[in-house]
C-alpha cells in the first residue's frame, strides 16, 4: 500500500507530533519493512486504520498529540470566551488551522453560555489585535 499524505495531513502530523507523551495503549509495534509515521498519521486520519509502521514512538506521539488538541482547544476556547486569553494570544501562539479550530470551538460555547456569538469571537479580533487608530476611532465622542 502507498500512501501519500497531503499538505494538510503533513501540517498536523509535525505540529501534533510535537507532543512528548510517547506512552500509548496499546502500544504500535515496530516494523522495519512498514510506512513513515507521516504515512501511517495520514491513513489513521483518512482511512481509521493504522498500517504497519516503521516509526513507532514518533506516531504515538503525534496520535497523542492529536487527543490532546481537542481539550486543549476547549480550554483555549473557554479562556477566550472568559476574556482570560485575548486575540494577539492566539494569533501569535499557534498556526492558522488551529486558530480556526479555536474560535470555532469560542462560538460555540458562546451560543451555549451566552445564548448568542459576541462580535469578537465571531470575527476573531479585539483590542489585542487592533491598531492604536482603531482603538481611538472606537473611543472617541
Amino acid at each position: 500500500m502507498k500512501l501519500r499524505p497531503t499538505r494538510r495531513s503533513l501540517r498536523r502530523f509535525e505540529y501534533f507530533s510535537r507532543c512528548e507523551d510517547t506512552l500509548r495503549l496499546p502500544a504500535i509495534p515496530l516494523d522495519p519493512e512498514g510506512h513513515t509515521a507521516a504515512e501511517c498519521f495520514h491513513a489513521h486520519e483518512t482511512f481509521g486504520k493504522l498500517p504497519p509502521c516503521r516509526e513507532p514512538e514518533l506516531l504515538t506521539r503525534a496520535l497523542n498529540g492529536k487527543e490532546q488538541h481537542g481539550m486543549t482547544v476547549t480550554m483555549l476556547a473557554e479562556d477566550y470566551v472568559g476574556r482570560i486569553l485575548f486575540a494577539s494570544d492566539i494569533r501569535d501562539g499557534y498556526p492558522e488551522w488551529v486558530q480556526k479550530d479555536i474560535l470555532g470551538r469560542a462560538g460555540q460555547i458562546a451560543q451555549k453560555v451566552m445564548g448568542y456569538i459576541p462580535t469578537f469571537v465571531r470575527t476573531g479580533e479585539d483590542f489585542s489585535t487592533m491598531s492604536d487608530e482603531r482603538l481611538l476611532n472606537l473611543t472617541s465622542p
